[in-house]
Order: C-alpha cells, then structure tokens, then sequence
C-alpha cells in the first residue's frame, strides 16, 4: 500500500486538510499554489467583456454530477467543491474502481477514496458495472450492468438509488427502463441543459406531468427514469476549449432557469450539469482544466447560487412531478409534497 502523507493546503485563506500520496500531493500543490497558471493558456480571459453577476431576486440552483470516478475528480475537484462549500453526484463504475495506468482516463478512484468522498457529504450513485452500450445488451449482460452495480455498491456499503445511463442511452428504451425501476428510484440522461420539475417544457416532447408511460405505453421523453441534463464537455468541445466562451456559456446555462423561476420561493427548472474528469490538462475532451473549473464554482458561490446532489430530488406520484426534497442547510418551498426517497 502506498505510504499516505497529510499535506496542508492553504485556500483563499482557508485551511483544507487532505490524505493524499505523494504523487497526488504534487499534483494538488501545483493548482493550489498558483490555480490561474494552470487555467488554459492562451484561449482568453475567463472575465471576459458582457459578463456580469446577475440579481437574486429569483430561485437560483445548480445540480452538480460527475461520471467515471475518474481520479482527477478525487484529487482535484472535491479540494474546490469543498472550497466553496458544494456537494455533487459521483456516477460510479463498478468494476473500473481502483483501476491505475499511465493514462488519466485509466486512473480512477479506488474505494477509499470514494468513502472519503462519501464522509464529506458527497452523493454515490450508480453507473453501471462496466459503462456499456445497454441498448445492445443481452438480458442477463443488461441485468449485471444495471443491477449488479446496485449489489457491488451495496457491498462496499452504499445505497444507490439513483442511475445514469453510459454514453446517455438507454432512456428511451422499454426494456433498459423497467430493469432501471426494478432496482433504482429515479435515473439521470442527457441532452438538456434544464430539468423542468413537471417535465413540460420541452417543446420537442410536449409532456403536462413526469409520468413514465404515454397512454398508448410509449416512453416519455423526461420521466423519473430520464431525468434530464447537459454534459458540459460537449460545450468545452463546441467552444474550441476557449475560456472565455466556456465560461460564458456555463453563466448563460445556469442562468438559464430565471425565465421559469420568478422569485416567489417555487422552483419550476434546475440545471443539471455533468462533467468528467477535472484535471491539470488543457484542451483536451472530457476533460475540465482545474483552474477553468474553479472559476466555474466561484462563479456559482459568488452569486448566490445552492448546489444540489441528485440525492435532493424526490418524486410526487400524486402529482407525477419531480421536487426538491430539503436538507438541514437547504429547503425549498416547492409546489409538490416531498415523497421519501
């Protein structure tokens, strides 16, 4: 076993104490002792010109998730989600858990570091045991991806009850979505930049409630089981990796909800944003450059903004509507009755 040394890290005045080893210790020195030498170079000023803070006359919420417990998300992510006093979702690959290589995307945190994570306050769900394409599965092959990542959580001692779908598909499959709601209480997909809490404003997919099934048994386009969301790397990669674009866009998406929630206390949309590995490196996909990331959260902590975990979404089937449910440091008034997870 590697020797674990404590390294003290000194953030924007705030003592952050860290088990790290020795390698993961360097790596976090670099950031933290100059983060904006480690922002892209060359690709603009995240301050850029039109961007500004915005009111807080209106709810503002930003749910947070990370896919593929990739190890960057464990050395540096949690240090800045703990820095502005966020918790996120961390997406779980069962079998991929503890696996180390030369290259980043096969480095991936081990079980010790997803309990430490978990110790802190963060949420951990479920991404199947292997991230495979479901919609080309067998039936068994689909049940051990889909259920066998409930049981190999379970065993290392967490109760997962939310599921997100590999490479987003899988939603829109009958068979893929009855094995999700066997073993799981809501799931999360793609491809949207707002989650509206009644599912009904998708123009695309006109829906009046979150209910599963269409009368004719068709599924739905956004249900308790295709909770909808935006992978941000797809925008890092839209934007060329330019810092300035990015940041700008995130500013826009998280804003986005202001059109639907008008201040009174009731929340309507809520931004789901998904990223996958945050790490030192620059222009790459999936990829989110550390230094880039941190101004993404002191963006939301300076303005305001309450992060949510996927384990603060509840389901009303009275209402067939998805809510928020509270925490001790967070409740919302919300328009439907909290049902326990």
């Amino acid at each position: 076993m590697k020797r674990r040394i404590i390294q003290a890290l000194i953030v924007s005045a705030i003592p952050l104490i860290i088990t790290v080893t020795p390698i993961e210790a360097h790596c976090q020195f670099q950031y933290f002792s100059n983060p904006s030498s480690l922002i892209q170079k060359g690709k603009g000023s995240i301050n850029g010109p039109g961007i500004s803070s915005v009111g807080t006359t209106f709810n503002k919420v930003v749910l947070l998730s990370f896919d593929d417990n990739l190890k960057g998300d464990f050395i540096y992510a949690k240090p800045i989600l703990d820095k502005y006093g966020f918790k996120a979702t961390f997406f779980i690959i069962c079998n991929k858990t503890g696996v180390s290589g030369t290259d980043r995307f096969l480095n991936r945190t081990n079980w010790q570091d997803i309990a430490a994570m978990q110790k802190d306050g963060m949420d951990i769900e479920s991404h199947t045991m292997n991230h495979r394409h479901l919609n080309h599965l067998s039936a068994n092959a689909l049940n051990l991806e889909i259920g066998g990542s409930k049981q190999c959580l379970a065993s290392h001692g967490y109760n997962a009850t939310t599921f997100a779908y590999p490479y987003n598909e899988g939603s829109n499959n009958v068979t893929v979505v009855n094995l999700v709601a066997k073993y799981y209480y809501m799931a999360r997909s793609g491809t949207e930049p707002l989650m509206f809490l009644h599912c009904d404003g998708y123009k695309k997919s006109p829906q009046t409630d979150c209910r599963t099934y269409l009368p004719d048994g068709k599924l739905t386009y956004a249900n308790r089981y295709a909770v909808r969301s935006l992978s941000f790397d797809v925008d890092e990669i839209k934007n060329s990796f330019n810092n300035a674009d990015i940041f700008a866009d995130f500013v826009k998406i998280a804003n986005s909800q202001s059109k639907y929630n008008k201040g009174d206390g009731i929340l309507n949309a809520i931004p789901i944003i998904t990223f996958h590995d945050v790490d030192l490196a620059t222009n790459q996909p999936y990829t989110t450059n550390v230094g880039l990331f941190d101004q993404l959260m002191k963006y939301l902590h300076d303005n305001g903004f309450k992060v949510l975990t996927m384990a603060n979404l509840g389901y009303d089937i009275s209402s067939n509507t998805i809510n928020i449910q509270g925490t001790p440091t967070f409740a919302i008034t919300n328009t439907t009755s909290n049902t326990p997870r």
